[in-house]
């Protein structure tokens, strides 16, 4: 597809970029709930609805956004996108009112469901058999990236500044990368289209039916994880707002270093399926131990072992499913995947925070522990079956 190798790897750098600032918006808003629920006065169940219906409003909107391929370029489509969510959260940012907070956010995030389908696809296209686990690994640590900056850039602001600070900032960096992504792949449209690709349904096997349940499962975990980290932090272990992003961007940034040496190894065994297991069992375990055990030394130990295999390997375990899908189909089939996935992983933070009103966050946490484990098992049967 590309003329030199060197074209692709150029690609992925700028794509690492836009996977930073679109995944981003997402980890910036776990580190500001304590604040925001001070400044609304929110329970959890209301902080919960705020973060789900942001992620799955742009989650479910990933299947037919993956349809646009036929109508128009895909530079177009990723910065379009991109530009949408920079310029929602920043309209949302002014809000007075929780319910204005939520609802202009959610539409902010229509702009993010242009992003993973597409841009996985030309990567899987881009980076053959050989190659692509580390290319995925790479891809996922500009995502990590975005996680560290994220909870960083709240540390330093939300002393000196109230919610909206690091969410301004973070907006603007979004439009300015915007554009940046346009101005370096406007030259490359010819060479990022998919030539005479077929108007067609999404692709669908049992194998990859059992790896969609699987990594679901997974989803959910890590989506109430990701979303109550920081407020466990602070309502159970006693941290403060900043101690508790602090925590928050040591996980991301152990993933950021570690998650291309993940992919460089399933590269070199040839083969994904052992290290997603086992990824998915150290999750379970790191859980586990963060949970019930008080010792900071073990609390670091399992937020660094969850960076590294947990708040993205459902984005690395992906390499397993893409290679399932035949290439000419796999916009339509990964962006239908995402949205089914995603949309139902969406739904953990609002159902953990009811539970956790109702029981405790605690308990709720634990619950969610086992999450890994059961996702391993459901993996355990499928075969590896690359389709091309």
């Amino acid at each position: 597809m590309f003329a030199t190798s060197r074209n692709r790897w150029f690609v992925l750098f700028v794509f690492m970029i836009a996977h930073g600032i679109n995944d981003g918006f997402g980890w910036i808003i776990p580190p500001l709930l304590p604040t925001i629920r001070e400044y609304f006065h929110l329970s959890y169940t209301e902080m919960g609805a705020f973060f789900t219906i942001y992620r799955i409003v742009g989650n479910i909107f990933q299947a037919p956004a993956a349809y646009l391929v036929h109508l128009m370029p895909i530079t177009v489509i990723l910065v379009t996108g991109l530009l949408m969510s920079s310029v929602g959260m920043l309209v949302a940012s002014f809000s007075t009112s929780y319910k204005g907070l939520v609802w202009i956010s959610a539409v902010g995030g229509i702009g993010r469901s242009t992003y993973h389908p597409l841009a996985v696809t030309m990567l899987s296209r881009m980076f053959g058999r050989d190659a692509f686990g580390r290319a995925m690994g790479l891809h996922l640590s500009g995502s990590s990236i975005g996680m560290v900056v994220a909870p960083f850039i709240v540390g330093i602001l939300i002393t000196h500044y109230s919610w909206r600070a690091p969410l301004q900032l973070w907006s603007l960096l979004g439009i300015l990368a915007g554009v940046t992504l346009f101005i370096f792949l406007r030259n490359l449209k010819s060479e990022l289209q998919p030539k005479e690709k077929p108007l067609s349904w999404p692709f669908f096997s049992r194998p990859l039916g059992a790896y969609l349940v699987a990594v679901t499962v997974w989803g959910i975990a890590q989506s109430g994880l990701m979303a109550f980290l920081p407020l466990f932090l602070v309502d159970h272990r006693h941290y403060n707002p900043v101690s508790a992003a602090t925590a928050f961007g040591i996980m991301s940034f152990s993933g950021a270093v570690c998650r291309p040496f993940l992919g460089g190894l399933m590269d070199r065994m040839g083969r994904r399926k052992p290290v997603i297991i086992g990824g998915f069992i150290i999750s379970c375990i790191s859980m586990l131990v963060l949970v019930t055990v008080e010792n900071q030394w073990f609390m670091y130990g399992s937020l660094i072992l969850l960076g590294i295999f947990g708040s993205g390997h459902a984005g690395l375990a992906d390499t397993f499913m893409i290679e399932m899908i035949p290439s000419q189909r796999r916009e339509e089939t990964i962006g239908f995947i995402y949205t089914l996935r995603m949309s139902i992983a969406s739904l953990s933070p609002v159902a953990v925070g009811f539970a956790s009103e109702k029981f405790s966050l605690y308990h709720s946490l634990f619950i969610l522990a086992f999450a890994g484990g059961l996702a391993a098992l459901l993996l355990l049967p499928v075969k590896e079956q690359p389709a091309d």
